[in-house]
C-alpha cells in the first residue's frame, strides 16, 4: 500500500495525468468544433415543401443541420428541378452555410438577420425554348404598393465560389458556359456585388466556339438587377456594356453595348468555310434587348472602322 501511495504521488505520474487530460480536452473540443446536428427529416421535409411552394418547382435538400461550434445552418446537396420530370436540374449546390443572428428572431417583429451565406460547388442551368423557359419564380412584381410584413429578412453578405453557370437558347440557338464563377454580394448601403469568371465558352449556332471571360458589377433593386458595368473578353472582341434584367418578367433584359472588334478573327469564326480574307478593326456602339416573348433586337452603328475584303485564298 505504501508503494502504491508513493507511485500515485510521484511527479512523473502527475505530469502524465495532466497530459492525458489536455489531450482529452483537445479531442473533445475538436469533436464539438466539427459536430453538426442533423435537424431531422421533419424539418428538412418542411423546408423542401415551403421552398417548392414558393418557387413553384420541386426543391430537394440532401441534409439540413446546425454546426454546433459556429451556430451556422448547413444545407447539403440542394437541388431545384427543371421544368419537366427528367430535365436537367435548374440549380444544384453541394454545400451552403448560412450564418444567422439569433437574437433578432426573438423580437416582437422578428428580423431574420443573415450575417453571411457561403456557397460552394454550385451550378445553374438556364434554358430557353420558343415561348418557354426554365427560370423559377423567385420574385413577384404585381406593381402593387409594398405591404407591411410580420417579419423582415436581411442578408449582409453572400459569397458563392467554384460555380458553373450555363445559358442555352435552344431557339436561336446559342449558348454560353461560365466555369469558375465567383459571386460576391454585400448590402451596404444597398445590395450590390460583383461576378467574375474565366475560361468560358460562347457558341453561336454552328460557328466556331469563342473563349470568353467576364467581370461585372451590379446592384439589386427588388426583382431587378442593374448591371452598372460588364467587361467581356472574347475571341476577336472586347466589350463593355451596362444594362438591366427583370427577374420578375424573365427573360426581359436590355443592354447598351460598346465593342472593339477584330475583323480577321470574326471572319475565321463566322465564315470559316469561305476563301476570302478580311483585315482591319472597328468599333460597334448599339443596344441589345430580349423580350419576354422571345423577341430579340440588336441595333447600332460601326465607327472608326477599317476593313478590306479580298479574294485571295488562304
Amino acid at each position: 500500500m505504501k508503494l502504491f501511495h508513493r507511485l500515485r504521488t510521484h511527479p512523473f505520474l502527475r505530469y502524465v495525468g495532466y497530459a492525458i487530460a489536455i489531450v482529452i480536452a483537445l479531442l473533445a473540443a475538436g469533436v464539438v468544433a466539427s459536430l453538426t446536428i442533423d435537424l431531422g427529416p421533419r424539418v428538412r421535409d418542411l423546408a423542401e415543401r415551403r421552398g417548392s411552394e414558393y418557387i413553384e418547382r420541386p426543391l430537394h435538400i440532401g441534409s439540413l443541420g446546425i454546426h454546433v461550434a459556429s451556430g451556422r445552418v448547413l444545407v447539403e446537396n440542394l437541388r431545384i428541378d427543371g421544368v419537366h420530370p427528367g430535365d436537367r436540374p435548374f440549380f444544384s449546390a453541394a454545400r451552403i452555410y448560412v450564418t444567422l443572428d439569433w437574437w433578432p428572431l426573438l423580437a416582437r417583429r422578428p428580423d431574420i438577420s443573415i450575417s453571411g451565406v457561403e456557397m460552394t460547388d454550385w451550378a445553374m442551368l438556364v434554358e430557353k425554348w420558343e415561348n418557354l423557359h426554365n427560370f423559377p419564380r423567385f420574385t413577384r412584381d404585381d406593381n402593387q404598393p409594398a405591404r407591411p410584413r410580420p417579419f423582415t429578412v436581411t442578408m449582409r453578405e453572400l459569397r458563392a465560389s467554384r460555380g458553373q453557370f450555363t445559358f442555352e437558347d435552344h431557339e436561336a440557338p446559342w449558348s454560353i458556359d461560365c466555369p469558375n464563377l465567383e459571386i460576391r454580394i454585400g448590402n451596404v448601403p444597398h445590395y450590390h456585388g460583383t461576378a467574375t469568371f474565366a475560361g468560358g465558352t460562347l457558341r453561336i449556332q454552328d460557328n466556331l466556339p469563342m473563349r470568353t471571360s467576364m467581370k461585372a458589377q451590379f446592384v439589386l433593386d427588388g426583382p431587378r438587377i442593374h448591371l452598372n458595368r460588364i467587361e467581356v473578353e472574347s475571341d476577336g472582341a472586347r466589350t463593355v456594356a451596362r444594362g438591366d434584367v427583370d427577374l420578375a418578367n424573365w427573360p426581359n433584359q436590355r443592354y447598351d453595348v460598346r465593342a472593339h472588334v477584330n475583323f480577321p478573327r470574326m471572319r475565321q469564326i463566322f465564315f470559316r468555310t469561305e476563301s476570302w480574307r478580311l483585315t482591319g478593326e472597328g468599333d460597334f456602339t448599339g443596344a441589345f434587348s430580349l423580350g419576354k416573348g422571345g423577341q430579340r433586337d440588336l441595333a447600332g452603328r460601326g465607327i472608326e472602322s477599317l476593313a478590306h475584303a479580298g479574294s485571295e485564298r488562304r
